[in-house]
């Protein structure tokens, strides 16, 4: 994995992630919040696409982490995935998400940068996904 995230909130949302992944019901309640989330910001809007794809890829990759589906993921990654969709749902973040447009900015750069930090292990996931092989 490459650099650490600056961003406090963000280093808060990963504080957190450990006790949400030890506790499914609030796993389910973060999943189901992120879903949410994404349909309150419109699926189809074509600005917020990139962002919504993302999401959708963290959610079922957590989803089929907790399954025992996809299990090729060290800790400290499945970490960083749930602290990006707590960051995600906090309305109160860097930029809070009740400002027009700029709210969700700071809630994408985060997910680009978890995508970019993950690269290796979602584009395993998402081959996975295709083909029903886990990675070598």
């Amino acid at each position: 994995m490459e650099e650490k995230m600056e961003n406090k909130h963000f280093q808060k949302a990963q504080k957190k992630a450990s006790g949400v992944l030890k506790d499914k019901s609030r796993l389910k309640a973060l999943l189901l919040n992120s879903t949410n989330k994404l349909k309150s910001i419109g699926l189809g809007k074509i600005k917020f696409e990139k962002l919504t794809e993302r999401v959708m890829i963290i959610i079922r990759l957590i989803r089929a982490y907790v399954k025992g589906e996809y299990r090729a993921l060290p800790w400290k990654s499945i970490l960083i995935l749930v602290a990006a969709l707590i960051y995600f749902v906090t309305p109160l973040d860097l930029i809070p998400d009740f400002i027009p447009v700029s709210g969700l900015i700071d809630d994408l750069t985060v997910v680009l940068w978890v995508f970019k930090t993950l690269e290796k292990e979602i584009n395993a996931f998402l081959a996975w996904e295709n083909t029903g092989k886990l990675p070598q």
